[in-house]
Formats: structure tokens, C-alpha cells, sequence
């Protein structure tokens, strides 16, 4: 915690290592990471890519000193930077890989500018997992595949922007607005978050499973408008308030099935 605020968590391991097997890291490669927090991400980068290649920048100088000691007590040769990830590291320009330990809405186009040709960069997306992206030949674009479902921390700057949270929008205000709703699959269903994440690329949808393993949707524009989906029969029983309809209420979208890890096409470009 900083100021109030967190400004840290440590993954899951499976996650940490599900994230480097999409960066495809090999020896040599120059290594740009965007959120150094313990300093943990950064000592594996190295191991793998070797001394002196892996710059990793932190936006909290508390965090930063301590990861720079914690790198140094190991004898990993990590450049350790204090600043806004978002814009990137120019100095050490061009990269191999980069790579983002929190999430962001849409990929900065510093990061883009600042992987060469070719390379690669994985970071998480909204709050519903992480993207592998590979740079263009000419430089102005970058695409890829989603490549795993997890939630991480928002950046600072997504959290320090107009949004609210759930909580501050949803308050003690009753819901407008009820009906039942006809939803193929489950809430959880990754397939049916990333199309929910497209089709409403300013809402932020997030599940919660109860004790008895339900799963009840969360959805909200970050301003003033919230819903509810609750399991109900064969469906679920939709409660909103506010101007917006968070909620595609007038589209039947399907979901891909038969897939044991969600990969979905996703571009980027100036």
C-alpha cells in the first residue's frame, strides 16, 4: 500500500509463468517490464534472457529501491528505473519484449514504438487476461491473440482517471429497471467475457462465484450506470440503474465452446 492505495500484488505463480511462456523469451533478447513491484518478474527475465539486458521501470520509488535491492542481494544485472510505465523507457529502445505486470485498457502506443520490428509484447487487458502482440515490419501496428484469463491490477493512470468503482457507483440506489434474460453459457465463461469486453469496451464486467458456486455478473461504465446479472432458472434476472443500459440487451451473441484456453484476435495500430 502507498498513499492509501495499493500499488503492488504478487501473482500467481502459474500466472507469472503462463505470461513468460507467451513472452517466447530467448537468450539475448533486450527486455523492457512495465511494473517491477517485488522485483520477482524481473530476476526470472534475466535468468533467461542473461546479465545486463532486462530494464524494468516502477511508477513508486519505494518499491523501485526496494526491488533495485532485492536484484542486487541476487547478482541479477537488472537496470531498475523509476517512472510512468505507460510512456515506456526510451533509452534503452529498441526491444526484444516487453512486458506489463498490471493491466491496462488499450496498449500505450510507447510500448509499440519502442519494440522492434518483430518483437513481441505481452501485457494484461481490461480486467480479463493477458494479450501477446507481435510488431509489425513496418512498426505501425501490432497484433496478436489473447492468450490467458486472470485479473490483474489496474495502471495508475486507468485508476487515477474519471472512472469510479463499482462500489461509489452502485451505492444504496435501487435498480430501475429489472427483467429476466435469456444467456447462453456461463458468466464465467471466458469466451462470453472477451465478446462482452469488445461489444463494451467502456464496461467493466467482473464475475463473483458464491458459496454455492454460483456465478453472478457485475457490470458498470466507471460514471453512473450499474447491473446485475443473478442466476435464475434456465437464465438470469438482469437489474440496472442509471442512464446507460450496461447491458447488449437487444443482441444474442454466442460464444465459441470446445476450447481449453481462450485465444482471441486482437489489433492495434496508429
Amino acid at each position: 500500500m502507498t498513499g492509501g492505495a495499493p500499488s503492488s500484488s504478487l501473482s500467481c505463480p502459474a500466472i507469472i509463468a503462463d505470461m513468460l511462456d507467451s513472452l517466447i523469451l530467448e537468450p539475448g533478447h533486450r527486455v523492457l517490464e512495465l511494473g517491477a513491484g517485488q522485483g520477482l518478474n524481473a530476476a526470472l527475465l534475466a535468468w533467461r534472457t542473461g546479465p545486463g539486458l532486462v530494464t524494468t521501470v516502477e511508477v513508486d520509488p519505494v518499491l523501485a529501491a526496494a526491488a533495485q535491492d532485492r536484484l542486487e542481494a541476487l547478482g541479477t544485472e537488472v537496470a531498475v528505473r523509476t517512472g510512468d510505465g505507460e510512456l515506456g523507457w526510451p533509452d534503452g529502445a529498441p526491444y526484444d519484449r516487453v512486458v506489463s505486470t498490471y493491466a491496462v485498457e488499450s496498449v500505450p502506443w510507447a510500448w509499440i514504438e519502442q519494440t522492434r520490428p518483430g518483437g513481441r509484447i505481452v501485457t494484461p487487458w481490461g480486467r480479463l487476461g493477458h494479450v501477446a502482440l507481435t510488431v509489425a515490419d513496418d512498426g505501425r501496428s501490432a497484433s496478436g491473440w489473447m492468450q490467458g484469463l486472470a485479473a490483474f491490477m489496474p495502471s495508475r493512470t486507468t485508476t487515477a482517471d474519471a472512472r469510479r468503482s463499482w462500489r461509489q457507483i452502485r451505492g444504496e440506489r435501487p435498480a430501475d429497471n429489472q427483467r429476466a434474460l435469456a444467456l447462453p453459457g456461463r458468466l464465467d465463461d471466458g469466451n462470453a467475457l472477451f465478446v462482452l469486453r469488445v461489444c463494451l469496451p467502456d464496461v467493466e464486467v467482473f464475475t463473483r462465484t458464491g458459496d454455492d458456486r454460483t456465478v453472478t455478473g457485475f457490470l458498470h461504465d466507471g460514471r453512473s450506470s450499474w447491473a446485475t446479472l443473478t442466476p435464475a432458472g434456465e437464465g438470469v434476472a438482469l437489474a440496472r440503474q442509471g442512464a446507460r443500459a450496461a447491458w447488449p440487451t437487444k443482441r444474442s451473441t454466442s460464444s465459441p465452446t470446445g476450447r481449453s484456453r481462450a485465444r482471441h484476435r486482437c489489433t492495434t495500430s496508429a
